[in-house]
């Protein structure tokens, strides 16, 4: 194959992370953060043919439910059928171009509200008003456009080239990987979801989550009281950072995996409650725009209230933290457009190392490279 993401892929798997050796390293330009024409190019050469994580079979857990999320200027929507199996669609009626659903809800049938198309939940059309004696309108010829979708420990991943390659073959072993520590997806519940917007480009987001440097000058109360900021260690290969973090209390050790481009999960360790699986998202919504969205989830035996007592928390501290800090790395790199970021890469001392964000560099260099 040669689709546009077999060749993505191909190209992003010859990127080497360099995990141990002491360096100053070239960061991306100031304007790369901040020019449209770059976004738009992210868009095509990046979002169109990358797999990117849209919710989690918890957050669409009865049939008909169905949830909406915006890859750039791409909607898509994941509806849950009867029969338990979960589609994707492009989210564009086939008759005029309208959306047909929105947020998150359950239907029946995803009607469009312009002219009332109306689609059953695998995407075939149910209904087309007055068309009845039109030639050749055939129902089966005008369902909702497919959009690629694969389920990765009850994570909702979608890939909007429809020749892309599967995530294990863009990700070899990495799904097993995250199966020895995630909770069964099947007895998971959505406990509490946070968007918070971040008034920065979506790379900063995703660098931001890809270091600790600033955790101690940011945020206090995550390191007095839950993790152990000298405990840790970050390292990154095959498209995939892993970030391992000792908490104060010694028998709740923080496991994190950052997923090419923009997708996060993880046990994050929660006072009281244990070990929490929650799901980041960093999605790019203008070129100094993004949605930073928190979606945490209980298993059996976890207080949901809890969960959602915490999670407000988080994000009234480190999360509020984390949109501030990025703001303004934001309006300063708009200021000064020209000038190039600067990379301190000290494997040796995890918390303080920016070698992941150099290879995250890399990455979207050799996207961006790749036609």
């Amino acid at each position: 194959m040669n689709s546009p993401a077999h060749r993505l892929y191909a190209a992003l798997r010859h990127v080497p992370c360099d995990n141990d050796a002491a360096a100053l390293r070239p960061g991306l330009t100031h304007g790369d953060y901040t020019s449209p024409t770059r976004l738009a190019l992210e868009g095509e050469r990046i979002f169109r043919r990358s797999w990117v994580c849209v919710g989690h079979d918890a957050n669409i857990p009865a049939a008909g439910d169905y949830l909406v999320e915006a890859i750039l200027n791409h909607s898509v929507v994941a509806v849950r059928g009867d029969n338990g199996s979960i589609n994707a669609f492009h989210n564009v009626c086939r008759h005029r171009g309208h959306t047909v659903a929105e947020g998150r809800g359950n239907a029946r049938r995803l009607t469009c509200p312009y002219h009332a198309w109306t689609y059953d939940h695998d995407g075939s059309l149910f209904h087309a008003p007055h068309t009845n004696g039109v030639a050749d309108v055939e129902k089966g010829q005008l369902g909702l456009r497919p959009v690629r979708l694969e389920r990765v420990v009850g994570a909702l991943f979608v890939n909007l080239d429809p020749d892309a390659p599967s995530f294990d073959e863009c990700h070899p072993g990495l799904r097993a990987e995250l199966e020895r520590w995630a909770p069964s997806p099947d007895t998971m519940a959505l406990a509490y979801e946070s968007p918070v917007r971040h008034t920065a480009n979506w790379k900063v987001s995703v660098e931001n989550f890809s270091e600790c440097y600033h955790c101690g000058p940011v945020h206090k109360y995550l390191t007095d009281n839950i993790i152990d900021p000298d405990s840790y260690d970050v390292s990154a290969a095959g498209l995939v950072q892993r970030h391992v973090v000792g908490g104060r209390d010694n028998s709740m050790t923080q496991r994190l995996w950052h997923i090419w481009p923009n997708t996060a999960m993880g046990l994050y360790p929660l006072p009281g409650v244990g070990m929490v699986w929650c799901i980041r998202h960093m999605y790019p919504r203008s070129v100094d725009e993004s949605t930073y969205q928190y979606r945490w989830y209980a298993a059996p035996g976890q207080s949901t209230e809890a969960i959602r007592e915490y999670a407000e928390h988080h994000a009234n501290t480190t999360g509020a933290e984390d949109a501030a800090i990025v703001s303004g790395a934001q309006v300063g790199m708009r200021s000064d457009p020209d000038a190039t970021n600067v990379l301190i890469c000290n494997p040796s001392h995890g918390v303080g190392s920016e070698h992941v964000i150099a290879y995250f560099h890399d990455l979207v260099r050799t996207a961006i490279a790749t036609r």
